[in-house]
């Protein structure tokens, strides 16, 4: 499901500039393009998402597939049905986090449906996958994996991809196709642009979701650090993000109190396991099956219904 944002823009009365940020200059309150040409602002917000880290694994990935942008995927299947036609392809996925667990059920589910024998290996360097779920969670996506044929290697970290083959600490994986689901970190235009950022390079907020570097300038998601501390990657809190900022974007030109941001202990984020059911992640608990996947639909779609209208 996708939303047309060109639509959204230009029919509550703004502009559309499709382009790339590559850096903001605050002391002239403008944002420069890729192309050179520049957009100014007396106040903004900056909600640029997150990408695969520049990594020198990422950087010399041998034809590696990044699960960021998510547009990406569709090279998995286009990759897959290629080396389908001459043997069973080997995939490895490097990484078992959210992203990894799911393009790794994803994956699985594709090769049957496409009727393809294969393998699949997924490689994590840490001591279990969804290494920051309840160990009930990390217990289910094991089993729903390895029960499908899986391959998992924890406490295997990655050092290298060549042509055919990744080396690890433990020795060799052959393989046809790498997916490198290492986690995210922001875009480096902040860094770039000189903004205050926090070690990952997450634009560092107040508890206003303001930048501590230009008092006109907001951010939220996956690029940016409130107060220092770096939330988790995961929709649920952006969505509530974003009343605030159009809050505070809207205060800011009026000179009116700025409404503060207070991030929610508790949230639930749900995996789709491409077979028609969902792992569900609420707290210290957890929960497989179809009522999950169909809980996650149902959010998923009126989130989207809501800005199709």
């Amino acid at each position: 499901h996708r939303i047309d944002i060109r639509r959204l823009v230009e029919e509550g009365g703004g502009s559309f500039v499709e382009g790339r940020i590559t850096e903001i200059r605050t002391e002239n309150r403008e944002f420069v393009l890729e192309d050179g040409s520049t957009v100014p602002y007396d106040v903004a917000s900056v909600c640029l998402g997150s990408e695969v880290p520049r990594t020198v694994l990422a950087e010399n990935g041998a034809g590696a597939v990044r699960v960021k942008p998510v547009v990406n995927t569709g090279d998995i299947r286009h990759r897959m049905l290629g080396l389908g036609k001459d043997r069973a392809p080997r995939i490895l996925i490097v990484g078992g986090g959210v992203a990894g667990c799911e393009v790794a059920a994803n994956t699985l589910a594709l090769l049957g449906k496409l009727g393809l024998e294969g393998e699949l290996t997924i490689a994590e360097r840490g001591e279990s996958l969804l290494p920051d779920a309840p160990r009930r969670a990390q217990k289910e996506i094991l089993a729903f994996l390895q029960e499908r044929g899986a391959k998992v290697l924890t406490s295997t970290p990655v050092t290298s991809l060549g042509d055919g083959v990744a080396w690890t600490t433990h020795g060799k994986i052959p393989c046809d196709l790498s997916v490198l689901a290492l986690g995210i970190s922001p875009p480096g235009v902040f860094r770039a642009s000189r903004l205050p950022t926090d070690e990952a390079g997450g634009l560092r907020l107040d508890r206003y979701l303001r930048s501590i570097g230009d008092g006109r300038l907001f951010g939220g998601g996956d690029c940016v650090s409130f107060r220092d501390r770096a939330l988790p990657k995961l929709g649920v809190f952006a969505v509530r993000q974003g009343p605030v900022i159009f809050r505070n974007l809207q205060a800011s030109l009026d000179s009116s109190p700025l409404s503060e941001y207070r991030p929610q202990r508790h949230y639930l984020y749900v995996l789709n396991l491409g077979d028609g059911t969902g792992l569900a992640v609420y707290g210290r608990l957890s929960w497989r099956g179809r009522l999950s996947w169909r809980l996650k639909h149902r959010i998923d779609e009126r989130f989207v219904r809501e800005y199709r209208r």
